[in-house]
């Protein structure tokens, strides 16, 4: 059985990196005795599996963890034992069975929604930037080697709101296994050195799969209606 669960990583737990959050988990999942399966070979591991790693700093309200199971169990129990063990700022906010033959998590994710809350009063440098034809970056390749890359195709979507002395960026870019762009690294292009005089906040609402030429929620990806109702 496959239960996929969304969960929330806010407040000072956004500071733990990814793999201190994955073995968070796993003691979580084993301290709450769900009958997890196990991978097999000379080492065998829990069969507990994430979409994407959150960078350190970074809130989220969209995350996403698969949980493979030996016997059928039910989501929301799965859901209220693990939320009664799991540290503050970590919560599960729904939990759901997926299709036995789904791809795997990871290979689904096609586009994250950011919203930036950045210390600043005036959007224009932002605007400037963004409206460019083209957006040049250097960054280091796989071989370690500068290269230049437009990231003007990543950006998919972005909208600019003002509040007080601050402007809220929220903006959709491409990510994942194929094609990814950080929100640090679109902060570095519109800013360059300067974004080191800026304070700012990142927060992850929301992780999509692209299906049907349109882009949908994960948690709206390969569930199981008839299991999902069973079990709940």
């Amino acid at each position: 059985m496959r239960i996929r669960g969304k969960f929330t990583k806010e407040g000072d737990v956004k500071f733990v990196g990814h793999l201190d959050t994955m073995r968070m988990f796993q003691r979580a999942v084993k301290v709450a005795k769900i009958p997890v399966a196990y991978s097999e070979g000379f080492n065998p591991h829990l069969k507990v599996y994430f979409a994407m790693p959150l960078p350190v700093g970074v809130e989220s309200i969209g995350e996403y963890i698969e949980i493979k199971t030996k016997i059928d169990v039910s989501p929301v129990q799965v859901k209220e034992t693990l939320n009664n063990i799991l540290p503050k700022g970590i919560r599960l906010v729904d939990c759901f069975v997926v299709e036995e033959n789904a791809a795997t998590l990871m290979s689904k994710v096609d586009m994250a929604l950011y919203e930036i809350v950045l210390n600043i009063e005036n959007p224009e440098k932002i605007i400037k930037v963004l409206e460019q034809p083209s957006i040049i970056i250097t960054k280091r390749n796989k071989k370690k080697k500068f290269v230049e890359q437009d990231i003007k195709s990543f950006i998919l979507e972005y909208a600019l709101n003002q509040n007080n002395e601050q402007i809220i960026l929220s903006t959709k870019l491409k990510a994942g296994s194929k094609e990814n762009l950080s929100p640090e690294l679109l902060l570095e292009a519109i800013f360059g050195e300067k974004l080191d005089t800026i304070t700012y906040d990142i927060k992850r609402i929301e992780l999509f799969a692209e299906q049907d030429e349109a882009f949908i929620p994960l948690k709206n990806v390969d569930i199981n209606t008839l299991k999902t109702m069973y079990c709940a």
